[in-house]
């Protein structure tokens, strides 16, 4: 324990820290320090300020019951047996027997080995099973537990680490500002005391926070929510950096530090270990639910250990969803053929008025810049002008014919902050001229005449270097301005295509498009975007490798399709059969089915779960779509069945650069308590209406596909693993041999499932 001259020290130390804050803890001023039973408060205009000291540490057992199951799955692959047996006689110690840091350090170390052992049995079953037709083992499921392990011991060694800490401090020091209604009040006051704008106060969910902060009690889980939400809207990724400076200013450091106290609760790390076990071993919405709880009571903690590990669970569960890569030659091609551009000349040169024509042709090009922070593409120009003009003085008229090749470039770069050109365009060209014809006014007189163009021609060879000097600047200069303009119209219509049409519509569900990745290479460009919400999982499996050398390709997991669907107004609701599929037309986006849809009984009433109403799982090469009722009603005064799973399976087909998902019988399922025969067959008609026997699905977006020659391009892998549906395209003439999915993944040892975080 602290002696009482230690305790006044620390808090003599936290309070000035306190008094000497900006805004609302700046106007701290202490009355009064009391201890009790480990816990001191400091009393001001602001409400207490509760310093706890913990002195008793909780043994360390992390428990890995999914892992021990998934492990013991996987017993019967021969290779895996010593593995198996050493790796599982870890685990058991790890959660049965009582330990201190060091021998828990020492167990996770034995863990990590093991964990690379994985991965080098997983290529030795691989070669097995490419050799062998009669095993049906999947190599694929093998790699797998290396990072199952690997991205356990992420976290645990985080939470091991702050353990080493707090024993050797002996104690650990925790504040809150204010406890139950006098913390409220107080953070109600100060945001009634802030000068938000209304539209700003709108965003931030204020008004709703201050209602639930007035009618629930204050230990209400409602608070929590709600002030996790207002803090999610200040801290978003969405916000630019004009913006994000607003929202600081407004919320002042005080409100901020309410605001976080009202989110979190003390932190427990066993109750951390059982939400990740539950959702490894049942990932769905519900365990994900409890996991992102635990996640953002991290996230707002003041501690930086503990912020620490929200970046551990952010990284391992919740990172990017949606990966594309662009190949150096896909981009050139989706460039338009500019068409050759005539243009009138009319200049003053040196005295003289220059009157004609040019006919500029060039190509657009585009090149890559390696960089790993952000997307660099330089843009370049090459082409050519030719020139025909006049030139008239009071005495002369020169007609010239002109020849100038020329190359202009523009960086662009793109990032979190958007789009821009990177500084001005640079060209620079090699240009002459060519005098074709002397004219002057003293052709009538023969000698006179003669003489006169005989001069002119001689003092145009000695400034002709001169002349292709400023003729090489014009060109330089028209270039450059046309390379301007181009290319800030063009950025202005990405831009606003991009908002309008890919973030305005997730803004609009809540879901925020966070770039976890943007870089380009010397042959390709790749984004990776996490698509969800503050309160939403993500991916949390390793996705399958695209081949380098592919045209373009994209990864999309199954978290993104099934955090969008959350937000569509399904959970909890009612709808008639019509109304569902009017409901999901614009969400589903893909092409109309080969048979006509069947007529829905107009009584029909579906009512969705709360949790996972639509389920999208990329799983054993097949897209699986179950649709989770509360409660479902055939007919006006028809039987109600309640808590109905029905399931319906797709296998993907390559037709070009098309995906046919075609239904499965044997993966239609009808779920549900004491479900017979008539019962089964009666929801079946309604399984037929909702779920169509074949969808056609582009692999390209229309407008892409519009600008590219597709005639020659297939899709060259289709990858259906691991909660991951994996896309590439690429010239017909390069992929002659078919493959099927399990092919690519097992073709070479490149091609096998990592994790490329």
């Amino acid at each position: 324990m602290l002696t009482r001259y230690a305790r006044n020290a620390f808090l003599g130390l936290l309070f000035a820290t306190l008094s000497m804050a900006s805004n609302g803890l700046a106007k701290q001023t202490a009355q009064h320090a009391h201890f009790n039973d480990g816990t001191a408060s400091l009393s001001g205009d602001r409400g207490p300020v509760w310093v706890t000291f913990q002195n008793e540490i909780r043994n360390y057992r992390p428990p890995a019951d999914a892992l021990i199951q998934q492990i013991e799955s996987l017993a019967l692959i021969p290779e895996l047996d010593s593995w198996s047996t050493e790796t599982l006689s870890i685990l058991g110690q790890l959660s049965q027997e009582e330990l201190s840091a060091g021998q828990t350090r020492e167990l996770y170390e034995r863990l990590e080995s093991q964990a690379n052992v994985a991965r080098e049995i997983s290529e030795v079953v691989r070669q097995r099973c490419e050799s062998s037709t009669e095993t049906k083992y999947d190599y694929c499921e093998v790699a797998r537990l290396s990072y199952r392990i690997k991205r356990r011991l992420a976290i645990w060694n985080l939470i091991l680490d702050s353990k080493a800490v707090f024993e050797a401090n002996q104690q650990a020091v925790t504040h809150s500002f204010g406890t139950g209604s006098v913390s409220h009040q107080r953070l109600l006051d100060d945001l009634a005391e802030s000068n938000i704008d209304p539209v700003w106060r709108d965003y931030l969910m204020l008004e709703s926070l201050e209602s639930v902060m007035a009618t629930a009690s204050p230990g209400s889980p409602k608070i929590k929510t709600a002030a996790r939400e207002v803090l999610a809207r200040i801290y978003s990724p969405v916000l630019d950096k004009e913006q994000a400076s607003y929202v600081m200013s407004a919320i002042s450091p005080y409100s901020l530090q309410l605001l976080k106290d009202v989110a979190t609760l003390p932190f427990d790390e066993m109750e951390l270990f059982r939400r990740i076990e539950n959702y490894e071993s049942n990932p769905s919405s519900l365990t994900g639910y409890y996991l992102n709880d635990q996640y953002q009571n991290l996230l707002w903690s003041e501690k930086p250990d503990e912020t620490a590990m929200a970046r551990a669970i952010e990284t391992h569960y919740r990172n990017a969803n949606i990966r594309l890569a662009f190949s150096e030659r896909f981009l050139n091609r989706l460039l338009p053929k500019l068409p050759e551009i005539e243009q009138p000349v009319d200049q003053k040169i040196k005295g003289a008025r220059v009157l004609g024509k040019s006919r500029i042709s060039n190509q657009l090009r585009v090149n890559l810049i390696p960089d790993d922070t952000q997307i660099q593409l330089n843009v370049e120009t090459r082409g050519d002008v030719q020139s025909d003009t006049v030139a008239k003085t009071k005495v002369f008229k020169l007609t010239n014919l002109g020849r100038a090749n020329f190359e202009v470039f523009q960086n662009i770069m793109i990032n979190e902050e958007g789009i821009e050109a990177v500084g001005e365009p640079y060209a620079r060209a090699k240009a002459n001229q060519l005098l074709v014809g002397v004219e002057s006014g003293l052709d009538n007189h023969p000698i006179l005449g003669g003489i006169a163009r005989k001069i002119a021609k001689n003092n145009l060879k000695r400034e002709a270097s001169e002349t292709d000097r400023m003729y090489k600047q014009t060109v330089e200069s028209s270039v450059e301005e046309q390379m301007r303009e181009q290319v800030g119209e063009q950025l202005q219509v990405v831009r606003e295509l991009a908002y309008t049409k890919l973030f305005q519509p997730l803004f609009g569900m809540d879901l925020e498009p966070e770039p976890k990745q943007l870089s380009t290479t010397e042959d390709q460009m790749v984004v990776r975007y996490r698509i969800g919400g503050r309160d939403q999982m993500a991916a949390n499996t390793a996705r399958p490798l695209d081949s380098a050398s592919s045209l373009m390709s994209f990864q999309l997991h199954q978290s993104a399709i099934n955090n969008a669907i959350s937000r569509i107004g399904l959970n909890g609701n009612k709808f008639t059969v019509d109304e569902l599929v009017e409901h999901l037309k614009e969400f589903v986006g893909a092409g109309d089915s080969t048979e006509p849809r069947a007529k829905s009984d107009k009584h029909a009433e579906i009512g969705f779960a709360y949790f996972d109403p639509i389920l999208v799982e990329f799983q054993e090469d097949q897209l699986k779509v179950t649709l989770n009722l509360k409660s479902l009603k055939i007919g006006e005064k028809g039987k109600v069945w309640k808590n109905v799973s029905l399931t319906a399976a797709y296998r993907f087909v390559r037709d070009g650069m098309k995906i046919q998902l075609q239904q499965n019988d044997d993966g239609t399922r009808i779920r549900g308590k004491r479900l017979r025969f008539g019962d089964k067959a009666a929801i079946s008609t309604v399984m037929k209406v909702l779920f169509k026997k074949e969808y056609s699905v582009a692999s390209l977006p229309e407008k892409i596909a519009q600008r590219i020659d597709t005639s020659q391009l297939e899709i060259s892998q289709l990858s259906v693993s691991d909660g991951w549906l994996a896309v590439s395209v690429d010239d017909r003439e390069l992929n002659t041999a078919q493959e099927t999915v399990l092919d690519i993944l097992r073709t070479s040892s490149s091609r096998k499932l990592i994790n490329r975080r």
